[in-house]
């Protein structure tokens, strides 16, 4: 639980302080230290589709909510709203 409340914390906190959202989203493994091979490994992606979706090239709902949910981080504060249903 701890985890959780410090990582919403440090979303909002960057947030507020104006940083990017997918800079937010590019940096927060150095927070958690799950980097986006494990998180591919952990959602059964590949790497390059984790790293597209970390960036914002791609918005499948089911991918953007188990990198949320991984990262302890609410996904329509993660991705800036509710997942796009857009699997490209």
């Amino acid at each position: 639980m701890k985890s959780q409340f410090q990582n919403v914390l440090a979303l909002h906190q960057l947030k507020a302080l104006g940083y990017p959202l997918v800079n937010i989203r590019r940096s927060f493994h150095k927070l958690t230290g799950i980097g986006q091979p494990e998180l591919a490994k952990l959602l059964g992606e590949s790497r390059q589709n984790i790293t597209l979706h970390i960036s914002g090239a791609r918005s499948n709902p089911v991918v953007q909510e188990g990198i949320a949910e991984i990262y302890h981080v609410p996904a329509e504060e993660f991705f800036d709203g509710p997942p796009k249903d857009n699997p490209n």
